[in-house]
């Protein structure tokens, strides 16, 4: 008698059915009160033009090939990675940054503040060789996408015959 009993309750009745439905119904009641300005049957060609809109603008994007890919990259990521603190301390370390591997010279690096030199390295970026840059920027996408790489670049920053271009080739080739 007890194993009925078991089989039972975890069948769910007509009568629990008909209870859930209504509760459904009582609470999708509620709900649509609740939006009386919403009118449902415009939802569907409202969702139609923003996908047709996000399609178009996704085969823009999707059809856009870089010139300069390796610019174009430098340009992306040169600004969050100055902006570590811990890797650029000072506008010193910018500039040298931007002699050492870029090849660009910044005068009167002391009068000019942190977002000054980034906008100007940015835009000198632009007039780099592209292709010159490929092991650069290789290098430094398999640092800025590993914190533990970037973190050991922090580290060997400190030490006493520290070099940008060694450290960016050393650190970027490791388990490439």
């Amino acid at each position: 008698m007890r194993e009925i009993k078991k089989a039972k309750s975890k069948e769910v009745t007509d009568d629990t059915k008909i209870r859930y439905a209504i509760d459904f119904i009582e609470e999708m009641s509620w709900l649509l009160d609740a939006k009386k300005n919403l009118k449902l049957s415009e939802i569907p060609n409202i969702l139609r033009s923003k996908l047709v809109v996000s399609d178009a603008t996704s085969k823009t994007v999707d059809g856009y090939i870089s010139p300069n890919p390796n610019i174009h990259y430098l340009i992306g990521v040169l600004p969050r990675l100055f902006q570590d603190i811990n890797l650029f301390s000072r506008n010193e370390d910018i500039a040298e940054f931007a002699n050492e591997v870029l090849g660009i010279a910044i005068s009167r690096v002391e009068k000019r503040s942190k977002y000054e030199l980034i906008g100007l390295i940015v835009c000198e970026a632009n007039d780099l060789d592209d292709t010159k840059l490929a092991s650069l920027v290789n290098a430094l996408s398999l640092i800025t996408g590993n914190s533990e790489k970037l973190d050991l670049m922090i580290k060997e920053k400190s030490s006493v015959s520290f070099s940008w271009n060694e450290t960016i080739r050393k650190i970027g080739a490791i388990d490439e």
